[in-house]
């Protein structure tokens, strides 16, 4: 009988493929990009499966054996195993950094789905039954009661707490058969909120401008290609690029495919998130959030429903692009001028740049949108890489904010000492004050960062 072999690249720090026999009891369930343990020296270490090949590069009777297989939905897809490769020789970033990058550290922990343990009745009993629990014990036939009137089983800490019992009227209940206890598997969702989600829906029918049409549709003409490309979505700030987002993920999905949606910064993904869950909810579109911030239960959880096809749209800053996706047809890129898309620590990258190059090898379609492209973007759209997609005027017609540039260096000359704000700022602010009213001042720097001022050239 022939040997089937497995060739693995270890999360141990290898920068080298291992060929490794598989046990026969996994041989029919194991796949490319599977999670596996394996025997290197004397340890167990994780590692991933990337090819099958026929024949080792040792004698067979020489090679190790898988120790187990971690997960059987593969931790990295065929398009992520591509991706990762390309990020190992484009910004010669090590495969033990870039691994920890694809796959969150409760999947290689192999940890568990969050269970919750609920209580239902155990079946129809008699008038007599209840009547003799009704005497012997009042607190258990008032739980009785209460979980008969219920439609489906009830978290049982829950029970407690509500009618203020202890549990061991529960565990009686158990015991004489009124009452079972089943685990149910519990998804710990990040940013869950019905209520606000509900408010959002209220009135999320919008007429589109023509702008936003043409751009619509030049988004959904080419997701219907299945060819890669990239849009440069160039619009002014309240333009409504979002509604052209929401538009062209609707027609993605629609088509059985999935999405990526990148935000800069942690801190924006509530919001969108909550327009995506408020939209497509209700056609039975999931979304899940995905970034640094949320607890190893959510990774878990998001991760799962991300590849087993359950959710359609992932959400997220930077490391939401390295989702295992299946059949990836959009990746949107918000504000892609921004610094915080660039990864300072290892491995080191810029996600707008691996956004495009993913949708490449998936022949899906990328937008970057921004009201201030990055050079290297509007480069592109020069040479024709990229298509341009303008929204030149805001939604409704309304005025854009009336912009001064002052000179800093006429500030120097007119002023003794040292300047920091211009006349016309300080007047600007007088004048609010004064009509009772306020005003935001933006700097650009961190926190209490010092800035250097130089005033020859302002």
């Amino acid at each position: 009988m022939a040997v089937k072999l497995a060739r693995v690249l270890p999360m141990s720090g290898f920068e080298k493929l291992l060929d490794y026999r598989v046990p026969p009891t996994i041989a029919d369930t194991l796949r490319l990009g599977c999670l596996v343990r394996i025997p290197i020296r004397n340890r167990q270490e994780l590692g991933v499966v990337m090819e099958f090949p026929k024949e080792a590069q040792l004698p067979p009777e020489k090679l190790k054996q898988i120790t187990q297989l971690v997960m059987e939905h593969p931790a990295l897809t065929a398009d992520s195993t591509e991706l990762m490769y390309w990020m190992h020789d484009y910004y010669g970033a090590g495969f033990e950094s870039l691994l920890e990058t694809f796959i969150p550290a409760a999947v290689r922990k192999g940890m568990g789905q969050k269970l919750e343990k609920q209580v239902v009745l155990a079946g129809p009993f008699s008038v007599q039954d209840f009547e003799a629990l009704n005497k012997r014990a009042r607190k258990q036939a008032l739980t009785y009661q209460f979980l008969r009137d219920q439609v489906k089983p009830l978290k049982r800490s829950l029970v407690v707490k509500r009618l203020k019992i202890s549990p061991s009227v529960l565990d009686g209940l158990i015991e004489k058969g009124f009452v079972k206890e089943v685990s149910e598997v519990v998804e710990r969702t990040a940013y869950e909120d019905d209520l606000a989600e509900a408010d959002e829906a209220v009135d999320q029918v919008f007429q589109l401008t023509e702008e936003q049409n043409r751009c619509v549709e030049s988004l959904q003409k080419s997701v219907a290609a299945g060819k890669f490309r990239v849009h440069l979505l160039h619009g002014v700030t309240g333009s409504g690029k979002t509604e052209v987002y929401l538009r062209t993920i609707e027609s993605v999905i629609r088509a059985g495919k999935t999405v990526i949606f990148l935000v800069p910064e942690v801190a924006l993904t509530p919001q969108t998130v909550g327009r995506l869950r408020a939209r497509f909810n209700r056609y039975d579109f999931k979304t899940v959030v995905w970034h640094s911030h949320l607890s190893a239960g959510e990774r878990l959880d998001a991760w799962t429903s991300l590849a087993s096809g359950e959710a359609k749209v992932v959400v997220g800053a930077r490391s939401a692009l390295f989702a295992p996706m299946e059949n990836l047809g959009l990746i949107v890129v918000d504000e892609e001028h921004e610094p915080a898309y660039k990864q300072e620590e290892t491995p080191r990258y810029h996600a707008r740049d691996v956004a495009v190059y993913r949708a490449k090898i998936c022949n899906a379609v990328c937008v970057l949108g921004s009201a201030t492209p990055s050079l290297e973007s509007l480069y592109n759209v020069a040479t024709g890489k990229y298509v341009s997609d303008r929204l030149l005027h805001r939604v409704d017609n309304r005025q854009m904010p009336i912009v001064h540039v002052v000179d800093m260096r006429q500030e120097f000359i007119s002023q003794k000492g040292a300047v920091t704000l211009s006349r016309m700022l300080v007047n600007s602010l007088r004048d609010r004050l004064e009509k009772k009213e306020q005003a935001i001042l933006f700097i650009n720097r961190r926190g209490y960062s010092r800035s250097m001022i130089c005033p020859e050239c302002g």
